[in-house]
């Protein structure tokens, strides 16, 4: 964990560099050092259909959530929120500069009574 999904509005999708806005969140979890690289994954799409505050078509919308395994104090969690976030902000600047649009990002716990998972990844070895 962390499993990070960024959903973002269809009219965002010519703005969007996904690569670059998935390897900035990416990357933002790993440089915390609160999870294990095995242990993030982030991915990102384009919403199928969405309207926006007033509805005007060129106002987009950014969603990121980040579920974590339970367990963190709420200082972690914070950190870990501010650090997604600004790597979102900064990767999103140019776009922020020149249209309309919303930003949210929020980190939240699952619940390990009704979660079930199965992996075998591992952080890739020296020279492999």
């Amino acid at each position: 964990m962390p499993h990070i999904t960024i959903d973002y509005t269809p009219n965002l999708a010519d703005d969007i560099r996904q690569a670059d806005l998935v390897n900035a969140v990416h990357q933002a979890a790993d440089a915390t050092k609160v999870f294990p690289l095995w242990g993030i994954r982030t991915l990102a799409r384009a919403a199928d259909m969405a309207t926006v505050a007033h509805g005007d078509p060129a106002v987009g919308f950014i969603q990121i959530t980040a579920r974590i395994a339970p367990g963190r104090d709420l200082a972690t969690r914070q950190r870990v929120t501010k650090a997604l976030f600004d790597a979102a902000l900064a990767c999103m600047a140019a776009v922020r500069a020149r249209r309309e649009l919303g930003i949210q990002l929020e980190v939240t716990e699952y619940n390990q009574d009704v979660c079930l998972h199965w992996n075998n990844l591992t952080t890739p070895r020296e020279g492999a």
